[in-house]
């Protein structure tokens, strides 16, 4: 109690007066004793009061009972636990807490008084009930006794009955008052009897019912248990003697014990999918609340504890913000119509995706969604997986892609299972000569065996690429390109390429992969220049053997990326490689590790530097690199270089 010290300290300054040492020692060895015994004594009277407040519900009764030199702890069929303390310092003035004949508090300051109801605002308190309150007191730095009602926000003095005099709690030369909450506290008849201090205080009897429980481990009571979105948990629970039970939980939610031999007594709990579902009906805490009603013969108890789905990122929340930036981005509500679908209810989207104007699609459920057919994109579309901690599946079918005709094509959030028949984007003929943009961000892009992109005429492309804080998965067996634009004759269509954070692997071996594959053979007039920007991947497995980027003019930037062969390959490796003379190239930071060859920045004349072979690190920046599924660990010592996706 830092306000009962605070006295203490005062005290002590004025004992400094005093020329005996002995004597001023025996002072200050005696107030640090008063001082501990009124800590204690503000202890007993608080858990008195809360005990006594739980044990005056109807219904209650107590599971377990241990006595202690001092007090008694109980164990209630609520699951809580409560302490009744015994013996209290007889130089201390206390106040004598009790319930009333007609369930009300009252406060007893000298065993020659009648008690008094306490009040808050002129009214009685009562003890239980909806306008149930338990007082919590303290003694203030001068000695005072003080009492809250809101659980110790707010604290108010106590004042002898018809006057304004202080109730003090060290004494003020009159008779201390009577040093216990209760007249008797015994055991009789498996119950426990409580006779409260006070002539008109009631005698509480609750049942001692020692083979019958019904509980939570003590741990799982202390918080709110926190679920993801769809996340099962399993609670192993007390059971014994119990005859039947109920469990309630809040809508959305499942809770049901478990049918396995050996884990009959294990609640298994599951959260909504989706927190659009939480409950809408409102019983006594049902919003939070996950209860078991257990019966045996005439008694009842409930265990119960607190659920929540943890606070979540909403993506169409942000979008209606405003606030949702996907790539370069910011996404203006006003240009899009909005559309929620759920994999519990539909799987197919090819249909949305023909929309003739600005589409944002919302996926959510823990189904798998499926793109059964070819489709045109002739529009703004944008596919996005509305929450972070629920990223949608998507299937491309072995026979569908999407050629980009006009417009742009956004996805974000989403696990992409890549057709392995051929590639998934393609632009056509009839195209317009720039779709505006391809942002692939947040995604996963598994079983990618064929080219990603194709362009099938020399005069259309892809204004912007954005391929941001993803995973691909490759598993081809042969060279191939995240872009083959090998027919385009005009390169600067795609104006602006980034690579930024993601993870780019192989699964299984060592593989070639180009990122952009122009046929630098092709005769082209084209003078406008491609800007790339390739900054903090991490390449696993995975190599240039064809050249990441092959172009005609370039502004290349390669940062602090990381490129590791974790497996030996004796396939060379290039950077880049340029037609035009005015292109530049920048290298900054990266590191390769590649134990069995060495790896060239250019495979032609343009922008080769005078040292054209890598540098490489002796020790393998990975601490753990699983390619099967897809689990990457840097060690901390790259924490600035390659990906770190969350």
């Amino acid at each position: 109690m830092k306000k009962v010290w605070s006295m203490f300290m005062l005290l002590a300054v004025c004992l400094v007066a005093c020329t005996n040492i002995d004597d001023l020692e025996d002072d200050v060895d005696a107030l640090k004793k008063r001082v501990t015994a009124l800590e204690t004594q503000v202890r007993d009277i608080n858990s008195n009061t809360e005990a006594l407040r739980e044990l005056y519900n109807e219904g209650t009764f107590i599971t377990n009972i241990e006595e202690k030199s001092d007090s008694y702890t109980l164990t209630l069929s609520n699951g809580k636990t409560v302490n009744l303390y015994m013996k209290n310092d007889n130089n201390l003035l206390c106040p004598i807490i009790g319930i009333d004949s007609e369930g009300y508090w009252t406060v007893l300051y000298n065993k020659n008084e009648t008690p008094e109801r306490l009040t808050v605002n002129g009214q009685p308190v009562k003890a239980n009930g909806e306008s149930g309150k338990t007082p919590t007191f303290n003694v203030d730095s001068e000695g005072y006794w003080q009492v809250s009602y809101d659980e110790g926000k707010n604290y108010e003095y106590i004042y002898k009955e018809g006057t304004t005099d202080k109730v003090s709690a060290t004494g003020d030369g009159s008779a201390p008052a009577e040093d216990k909450n209760f007249k008797s506290v015994t055991v009789e008849n498996n119950e426990l009897v409580l006779v409260l201090a006070g002539e008109d205080a009631p005698t509480i009897r609750i049942p001692i019912i020692s083979d019958f429980e019904c509980s939570f481990a003590a741990e799982d009571l202390e918080q709110i248990q926190e679920f993801s979105a769809g996340e099962t948990k399993e609670f192993t629970m007390t059971m014994r003697g119990v005859e039947n039970t109920m469990i309630t939980a809040p809508e959305g939610w499942s809770a049901k014990f478990s049918k396995e031999a050996g884990k009959e007594n294990v609640l298994i709990v599951t959260a909504p999918a989706s927190s659009a579902k939480m409950m809408t009906r409102a019983t006594a805490d049902n919003s939070t609340d996950v209860a078991i009603l257990a019966t045996s013969g005439k008694y009842a108890m409930i265990a119960k504890i607190q659920v929540s789905i943890k606070n979540r990122t909403d993506y169409k929340a942000m979008f209606e913000a405003g606030e949702l930036q996907i790539g370069e981005e910011t996404l203006n509500p006003e240009n899009y119509t909005s559309k929620v679908i759920d994999s519990n209810t539909t799987s197919d989207i090819s249909s949305e995706l023909g929309a003739s104007e600005g589409t944002i699609l919302f996926l959510t459920g823990t189904g798998t969604f499926t793109i059964s057919s070819n489709k045109a994109i002739s529009a703004p579309i944008i596919i996005v997986g509305q929450y972070p901690d629920e990223r949608p599946n998507l299937e491309f079918g072995e026979t569908a892609y999407l050629s980009l005709k006009s417009g742009k094509l956004l996805l974000k959030n989403i696990n992409i299972k890549a057709r392995a028949a051929n590639y998934l984007f393609n632009s056509p003929a009839n195209g317009d000569a720039t779709f505006t943009n391809l942002t692939i961000e947040d995604c996963k892009m598994t079983n990618i065996t064929k080219a990603m992109y194709y362009v099938s005429a020399t005069t259309v492309g892809i204004g912007n690429i954005t391929f941001k804080n993803s995973l691909f998965e490759f598993v081809n067996t042969g060279n191939i390109a995240f872009f083959n634009t090998t027919k385009t004759a005009k390169p600067s269509i795609f104006g602006k390429l980034v690579l930024e954070n993601n993870i780019i692997y192989h699964k299984t071996s060592v593989n070639p992969i180009q990122i952009f594959n122009w046929a630098i053979e092709t005769s082209t007039t084209d003078e406008g220049t491609m800007t790339v920007n390739i900054k903090n991947n991490s390449f696993i497995n995975i190599k240039g053997s064809y050249i990441f980027i092959k172009a005609n003019k370039a502004n290349i930037n390669y940062t602090n990326n990381i490129f590791c062969v974790s497996s030996e390959s004796t396939l060379t490796s290039y950077l880049y490689e340029l037609k035009d003379a005015g292109s530049t190239v920048n290298t900054t930071d990266n590191i390769l590790y590649d134990a069995k060859v060495n790896w060239n920045y250019a495979n032609s004349d343009v922008c080769k530097p005078a040292n054209n072979t890598l540098s490489k690190e002796s020790t393998i920046p990975f601490t753990e690199i699983d390619c099967i599924n897809g689990v990457f660990t840097k060690d901390p010592a790259y924490i600035n270089n390659g990906a770190t996706i969350e």
